[in-house]
């Protein structure tokens, strides 16, 4: 059998991974820039986290809880698999495991909720977690009015870097002899009634396969489009973000520190990417279109939280590197995983910041539909082809999203009048969203706090 894994991102490579594990007959044409243009992994600090990403409605609303199950099970899978590649690979791949989750100061009361949610979670499910003193985190260091008031230490939650993990992941497939890496884009896909015949990239060049897996990240409405095969499938958009590396010796952080959820984000967090250097973020914004490089704004924002909210020293860091990604970010904030109604196409995107935690877990499911046309794990909630979920109520999503915007403003600066302020922009905020739900006709259902923009300016319908 030959496999066209177009996208050559985490989860094309860990697929491709997983079938010369299984399949000695299986060969593979990996399609994508050798450059990894836009690569959310290689911009993530690749921690390995699924409690920290808990907030007040993850186990209440049955989808989220879904998603979360999900991502909880792919957390153990990461200490075999990073053993197994790494004999494969004959190469040693920095990571680790042990987070800090800190509850600081830097922003609002939302923060306090969410830190609480994820405590109440791992009790829920009796995993093992520890109360820390912040104090005695190691090399964390934070300026007085940013320090934590309350953390604990997460055992099983971990990190891994990016960059050694894909270059073996390479280094195993290359030495199979069974993976051909095509250093070009996908222009196309060419189909006839239900099948898809063959892959036009961008260079002119057509490759044909007996199974194809789309796994293109935020570009994969684009190419969609371009093939004009009529599939409903929720649209994809980037969500751009940028981390930055820095050279931080003595100070660098042997465990993974962040917060919990905020501002409609991941929060901040730092990770040890080797011995001597720090990963911090992460910014994120939706678009509509890629961008390339990182916004001043957010290089501010995560420059600021490295000195202010993690360690004052960094003030004297090395500025390394700038890291720019884009998340694949579905319209309904789902992942689209699984096989179509085309019966040899098969579908990996929409895993917004979770595509590198969940890879292992995602290319076996990849792996079992390819090879054996059914999943051990069920992903019937995320099959590609569905009309948006509506995972909010409208009275959800206009609570949240008035909550995370004013946590966001206040991540960015804000300091209120001594007045009613915050009182009237939250009104103004809850009208303002109310709104957008009635123009849109979000009148039983709500609009993910993420995708207000994308709402507000027409680019989703």
């Amino acid at each position: 059998m030959r496999v066209i894994i177009i996208g050559n991102g985490i989860l094309g490579l860990t697929t491709a991974y997983r079938l010369i594990q299984r399949d000695p007959t299986t060969t593979i044409a990996l399609v994508g820039p050798a450059n990894h243009r836009g690569c959310a992994s290689l911009a993530a600090a690749a921690m390995f986290n699924s409690f920290c990403e808990v907030d007040d409605r993850t186990l209440i609303n049955p989808i989220e809880k879904i998603k979360f199950l999900f991502n909880k099970s792919a957390t153990s899978l990461w200490p075999k698999f990073i053993s197994q590649l790494e004999a494969d690979s004959n190469s040693t791949i920095n990571h680790g495991f042990g987070t800090y989750l800190i509850n600081n100061h830097a922003t609002d009361s939302l923060e306090d909720q969410t830190f609480d949610a994820v405590v109440k979670a791992l009790e829920h499910f009796n995993e093992p977690y520890a109360i820390a003193n912040p104090s005695d985190i190691p090399c964390y260091k934070p300026a007085p009015q940013s320090r934590a008031s309350r953390a604990i230490y997460i055992p099983v939650e971990g990190w891994i870097n990016p960059l050694q993990l894909i270059q073996a992941l390479k280094d195993v497939l290359e030495k199979s002899g069974r993976v051909n890496f095509v250093n070009d884009s996908c222009r196309s896909l060419t189909h006839s009634k239900c099948r898809i015949d063959s892959a036009v990239l961008a260079g002119g060049d057509v490759i044909r396969g007996d199974v194809y897996l789309l796994s293109t990240g935020a570009t994969f409405s684009e190419l969609l489009d371009n093939s004009r095969l009529d599939l409903q499938m929720p649209r994809i958009f980037y969500g751009v973000g940028c981390s930055i590396l820095l050279k931080t010796d003595g100070a660098t952080l042997p465990k993974c520190v962040r917060t919990p959820n905020r501002g409609g984000a991941c929060g901040v967090y730092a990770a040890p990417q080797t011995t001597s250097m720090t990963l911090i973020g992460a910014s994120n914004f939706i678009s509509p279109v890629p961008e390339d490089g990182p916004r001043i704004a957010s290089i501010h924002t995560l420059l600021a939280a490295a000195m202010e909210q993690i360690n004052s020293d960094y003030y004297r860091s090395q500025l390394i590197k700038v890291n720019t990604g884009w998340r694949p970010t579905s319209e309904d904030t789902l992942p689209l995983l699984g096989s179509t109604s085309v019966e040899n196409l098969l579908v990996a995107t929409g895993t917004k910041r979770d595509g590198l935690h969940c890879s292992p877990l995602i290319s076996t499911c990849l792996a079992d539909l390819i090879l054996e046309g059914k999943s051990t794990e069920n992903i019937d909630v995320f099959q590609p082809e569905r009309s948006p979920v509506r995972s909010y109520s409208r009275q959800d999503a206009v609570d949240t999203a008035v909550k995370h915007t004013l946590n966001a403003a206040y991540q960015h600066g804000f300091a209120p009048a001594k007045n009613r302020m915050v009182e009237d922009l939250e009104k103004y905020y809850r009208s303002d969203i109310e709104s957008l739900h009635d123009k849109v006709g979000a009148v039983d259902w709500g609009i993910p706090p993420e995708m207000i923009n994308m709402y507000r300016y027409g680019h989703i319908r």
